[in-house]
């Protein structure tokens, strides 16, 4: 298959959501014919933090764009869960990441759920309406899927959870943002939200 057609990348876009975009524009009839396309194993989770392993024709339409080290560093959780790491295992779980062939999992700091409670793809409202003003569609940002970061650090707004499970035991999809979110409640945080948010994303070079 060549693939005529691929979204650009925006700006701290995750991967997931460049790939739900593409499921969405390319006018599949089921996520699985949309998966048959994409990864070399159809019957994979899609990983929403970080990436699987892709069919060949989709890694030349991304690297059209960016190349595979920019789009492990720009458009997935990488620089938030390594910032803490050893200087060669962070770079260890970057190969593996880039490679798509090491189990990256065991060598990031990724922190287990508790309670069987769920984390779910957020967004900022006003990212929201800013996206769908310059880019005419809204799409999932990285900053927005900091754990312990409950406020967008560009609006100062409160973030709002999708219904889309970003792990657990949820059926393979790929969920666009602009199909997904339609509540837009705009409600502030305080000051030292503010401060976390800044911090956070200012120290990785979210922003």
């Amino acid at each position: 298959m060549g693939i005529a057609y691929f979204p650009e990348i925006y700006p701290d876009e995750l991967i997931y959501s460049v790939l739900a975009r593409y499921y969405v524009q390319s006018g599949y009839p089921a996520y699985i014919f949309c998966a048959e396309d994409v990864f070399a194993d159809k019957k994979v989770r899609p990983d929403i933090e970080f990436l699987n392993v892709m069919r060949l024709e989709v890694l030349e339409a991304l690297f059209k764009k960016k190349s595979m080290a920019v789009l492990v560093e720009k458009h997935t959780m990488f620089p938030y869960y390594a910032r803490f790491l050893p200087y060669e295992r962070r770079n260890r779980a970057f190969e593996a990441l880039c490679s798509m062939g090491g189990n990256y999992n065991n060598l990031l700091a990724i922190p287990k759920q508790k309670n069987g409670e769920h984390r779910y793809l957020r967004y900022c409202p006003l990212c929201t309406e800013e996206d769908r003003t310059f880019y005419g569609e809204s799409y999932w940002h990285r900053i927005h899927q900091l754990a312990g970061v409950g406020i967008c650090p560009v609006h100062g707004c409160k973030l709002l959870n999708s219904s889309v499970i970003i792990s657990g035991k949820a059926s393979p999809n790929l969920v666009a943002a602009e199909q997904e979110i339609k509540e837009m409640d705009i409600i502030y945080g305080n000051e030292i939200e503010k401060q976390l948010a800044g911090y956070v994303c200012s120290g990785q070079a979210f922003l």
